[in-house]
């Protein structure tokens, strides 16, 4: 049995998943077996949209279309808590599973403390995050600090202290955080602090 403040290292079961997703799988098989299993009756996440600074947040009732929101996507914020307040009235008629990030978590706890969403009915499934960046400064960061026309772009992560990129081509590259945020590029303020 399982108690507050356990780890485990987790990863899906079917191998699909575990490629699309980001490590392994865990979250996206979690989210399918939530809404498959009736523990929900939605899932808002997020899934790209034109590109990777293209966050488009996706309201899934069918488990099939989970895929889509597997992976990471830095250059695309978004705050999924005010989303869950202003358009999905605040939880109080449907059970709604949320991968979120640290803010997210924050965002849905305070709502919460002010009644204007109900926790009852939000199963969150916590994402390790090392922050975002603004999608305009993204585009920037990379045409002028990796030398890389940011539209060749088809996957970024952050990964050890580097912002890594991925191009068309499967080329990776990768720049230390601290050098890009010494030079006003890399994560957003808040996801600095």
């Amino acid at each position: 049995m399982a108690a507050k403040g356990d780890t485990f290292y987790a990863w899906a079961a079917d191998a699909a998943c575990q490629e699309r997703g980001e490590c392994g799988g865990a979250v996206t098989a979690l989210l399918t077996h939530a809404l498959k299993s009736g523990m929900v009756d939605a899932v808002l996440a997020v899934k790209k949209g034109q590109d990777i600074y293209d966050a488009v947040p996706t309201l899934i009732t069918d488990p099939a279309e989970i895929a889509q929101t597997a992976g990471s996507l830095h250059c695309g914020t978004l705050l999924l808590s005010k989303l869950v307040k202003q358009y999905l009235d605040g939880a109080e008629k449907m059970r709604i599973a949320v991968p979120v990030k640290g803010c997210d978590a924050m965002g849905l706890y305070e709502l919460a403390k002010r009644n204007q969403v109900n926790l009852d009915n939000v199963l969150m499934i916590g994402l390790n995050c090392g922050g975002s960046v603004s999608p305009v400064a993204a585009r920037k960061m990379i045409r002028e600090k990796f030398g890389v026309d940011p539209d060749d772009v088809v996957k970024e992560e952050i990964d050890k202290g580097q912002f890594i990129i991925v191009t068309k081509d499967g080329q990776h590259k990768g720049i230390s955080m601290d050098e890009l945020e010494e030079e006003g590029f890399g994560r957003r303020s808040n996801c600095r602090r």
